[in-house]
């Protein structure tokens, strides 16, 4: 029997039963997570469709933002990542990557970020925050908006190259606290985390982590 991943024992919603749809669309529905996640271009005109049918409301667009993260996280570090599910947690945000010397926090965001993304995460590079997701308006991005994201703690914010060729050139431009790219293409998630990766003992097996200060 086919071990299953984290992704397929999340219980089904309206939004896995929209992401089934999609894939089944586009021939990848019984692929695995990373191979799923290589396919993120194609999935935004196959959702643009959908939501124009049925519009999706706003938690069911979160979900499926968060999915779509999920299986980037299979494929770069299955071991070192869980949910933050509790909601006394939500406001951190979404994941959380085991790490050392310390952990850091994933928020998932889909198209507009307004101030939603600013606010959350941990607020200090102690636990690093690196956004996430859909986000489609390149005037969100603006370098003095920017700043205040490294102020917070970030050290990433991932959005679709379309977004990111419109941004301004300082901010596509601007460094984070290690002298790192702040903002990325999305699909890079999945390089960077295994870039900035490594195992760590815990008793008597060993599992794999990030280091924060490589990213």
């Amino acid at each position: 029997m086919t071990k299953k991943s984290k992704a397929d024992k999340v219980p089904k919603t309206k939004a896995d039963q929209i992401l089934n749809k999609v894939l089944t669309n586009l021939k990848i529905k019984d692929k695995k997570p990373g191979e799923k996640f290589e396919h993120i271009y194609k999935l935004f005109p196959e959702l643009n469709k959908l939501n124009e049918t049925d519009k999706f409301s706003v938690s069911t667009t979160g979900t499926i933002t968060e999915r779509v993260c999920g299986w980037a996280l299979e494929a770069a570090i299955p071991d070192g990542h869980f949910r933050l599910t509790s909601n006394d947690d939500k406001w951190l945000g979404d994941f959380c990557l085991l790490g050392t010397p310390f952990n850091a926090v994933i928020s998932v965001k889909s198209y507009k970020v307004k101030e939603r993304l600013l606010v959350s995460g941990s607020g200090s590079l102690l636990v690093p925050t690196i956004g996430w997701g859909f986000m489609d308006d390149p005037n969100e991005f603006k370098y003095e908006r920017l700043k205040n994201y490294l102020y917070r703690g970030f050290i990433a914010i991932y959005l679709p190259k379309d977004t990111l060729l419109k941004t301004e050139k300082n901010s596509k431009e601007l460094l984070n606290t290690h002298k790192n790219l702040f903002l990325r293409p999305i699909e890079d998630l999945v390089k960077d985390i295994k870039n900035c990766s490594l195992k760590k003992k815990m008793g008597d097996k060993s599992i794999t982590v990030v280091d924060p200060k490589k990213f």
